[in-house]
Order: C-alpha cells, then structure tokens, then sequence
C-alpha cells in the first residue's frame, strides 16, 4: 500500500512540474525580421539552478543568446528569459560573468548574469 501511495505521489508531482510547459504557446513567425526575437520563458519552479564563470565569446542582445567559455575551455551556450535578456546588451566579448541557468526543454536557460572581477593567480 505504501509503494502505491509514492508512486501516485511521484506521478502527481512530474505531472505538476510538467503542466506549465504544456500550457505554453508560441508563434512560429514574426511580422517584423526586425522585431528581436523574445526571450525565453522561464523555466520551472522546481528546476535546479546551475552556475557557470567564464569569459563571454558572445552576446547577441537580438537573438538573447550568449556563449560563455570557463577556465577549462568549455563552452555553453545560453537563452536569456526576461531578466537576463536585460544584461545582455551591455555585453561584450571578453567580459568576465557569472551566469546562472537553469535547463528547461532541452535548453539551458540563464535567469541571472552578472560580472564577476576574474581571480588573480
């Protein structure tokens, strides 16, 4: 009875998690190939934060996207949502950050830039 009663709960909270996603709707076309494209939805509530230091290889206040590569040479590459898209025009190339992220469908969502002064050694 007990196993029962985790799984229905189990199922009940992905399904939860889940739900806002659905519910989303998006347009495939712009009127306007001037208009910037929108930023990406915000992840869930229930996404766990992740946190990435790096140097900025690009900023694309247009497209919200940016590309960040750590000090082991790993690149990720990001979406902004509505908050970080904020920061992204005042990005340039070599700029140290501290991106916080969160991955949402498949994408790897920043919800906070900020930047960072690089360690000294």
């Amino acid at each position: 009875m007990k196993k029962a009663g985790v799984l229905f709960v189990g199922t009940l909270a992905a399904l939860l998690a889940a739900g806002p996603g659905f519910a989303q709707t998006t347009s495939g076309t712009a009127k306007d190939p001037s208009t910037m494209s929108t930023p990406a939805p915000k992840p869930g509530m229930l996404s766990m934060p992740h946190r990435v230091t790096g140097q900025v290889v690009a900023a694309d206040a247009n497209d919200n996207s940016m590309t960040v590569r750590d000090s082991k040479g790993k690149e990720y590459m990001f979406k902004a949502d509505a908050d970080a898209a904020l920061k992204l025009s005042m990005l340039k190339e070599g700029d140290h950050v501290k991106v916080v992220y969160k991955k949402s469908h498949g994408q790897m969502i920043a919800t906070k830039i900020t930047e960072s002064t690089r360690a000294t050694r």
